[in-house]
C-alpha cells in the first residue's frame, strides 16, 4: 500500500482547525490503496491551534516561528514519509473527501495531480457562462486573478492548467523533496508547479468542490499575492 502525507500549513486557524482535522482524519484512502499521515506545522500562531491539533493522536505537530506558508510546507515535506504529498490548507474552503479523486487519478509515481475548482464550478454551469469556473461566492478580482495567471502559464510555459492557484495539489514525494526551494510565501505553489513543468513531469487536473471564505472568515490572501505569483512564474521560467 502506497502512503499519502498530508501537509497542513496552519497560522491562527483555531476556529476550524478542529472540524478540518476530524474530517481529514476520517477520509478513507485507504479504500482506494493509501494510507495517510497528517502533518500540521503551526507557522508561530498566537492561539491555540497548534495545542487543539495536539489532542489529536494521527497527527503530528511541528511548531516553528512565523516565516510564511511556503516555509510551513517546506517543514513538512522534510518529515514526509509518504510516497505521494499533498497539501491541505488549515480553513475548511476545500473538501477534503476530494482527496479521493484526485488518488484515484494517479496512473505512474511520476506525474502531479491538481484539484481545479474551476472545472468542479464548470460542470455545475451551462456551456455558455459568462463566467467561466467562477463560484458565485467568489469575488471577480480572485477569479480574474486566476484566469490571468492560466493564461501567463501557458504563454510561458505551453502548459494549460486551468487552476494555478489551487491549494490542492497532490506531488510526488521524490520529485518535490529534489527540488530546492526558494520563496517562502504563498508564491510557492507557482515556484513548484514552474518546476515541475521545467522538469517534464505531468499535471493534470480533476474537478473538485469548494467554499470560499471571506477576509472576515480568515481569508488570508491578498490582491499583492496576484502580483507576487505573476513575478514568480515568469523568475523560475528562466532561473536554472
Amino acid at each position: 500500500m502506497r502512503k499519502l502525507s498530508i501537509v497542513i500549513p496552519a497560522f491562527n486557524e483555531e476556529r476550524s482547525i478542529a472540524k478540518l482535522l476530524d474530517i481529514v482524519t476520517q477520509v478513507p484512502t485507504e479504500s482506494i490503496g493509501f494510507s495517510k499521515e497528517v502533518i500540521l506545522v503551526d507557522d508561530g500562531s498566537k492561539d491555540r491551534t497548534a495545542e487543539i491539533a495536539e489532542r489529536y493522536s494521527g497527527v503530528r505537530v511541528i511548531r516553528q516561528l512565523n516565516q510564511g506558508k511556503g516555509r510551513a510546507v517546506q517543514a513538512g515535506v522534510r518529515e514526509a514519509t509518504g510516497d505521494f504529498i499533498l497539501v491541505q490548507d488549515a480553513d475548511l474552503e476545500y473538501d477534503p473527501h476530494d482527496y479521493l479523486p484526485i488518488l484515484s487519478a494517479i496512473s505512474d509515481d511520476n506525474m502531479a495531480v491538481y484539484g481545479s475548482r474551476v472545472l468542479g464550478q464548470s460542470l455545475k454551469q451551462g456551456k455558455f457562462h459568462l463566467l467561466r469556473g467562477k463560484h458565485p461566492q467568489q469575488g471577480l478580482g480572485p477569479w480574474l486573478a486566476g484566469v490571468l495567471l492560466s493564461l501567463i502559464t501557458f504563454m510561458v510555459y505551453g502548459r494549460w492548467i486551468s487552476d494555478t492557484l489551487t491549494a490542492y495539489k497532490l506531488y510526488p514525494a521524490s520529485i518535490l523533496k529534489s527540488f530546492a526551494i526558494k520563496t517562502h510565501g504563498f508564491e510557492t505553489d507557482h515556484e513548484i508547479t514552474a518546476k515541475l513543468i521545467r522538469h517534464g513531469v505531468r499535471i493534470i487536473e480533476v474537478p473538485i468542490s469548494y467554499t470560499p471564505r471571506s477576509v472576515e472568515e480568515g481569508k488570508k490572501i491578498r490582491a499583492r499575492d496576484g502580483f507576487i505569483a505573476l513575478g514568480t512564474l515568469l523568475r523560475f521560467r528562466f532561473l536554472s
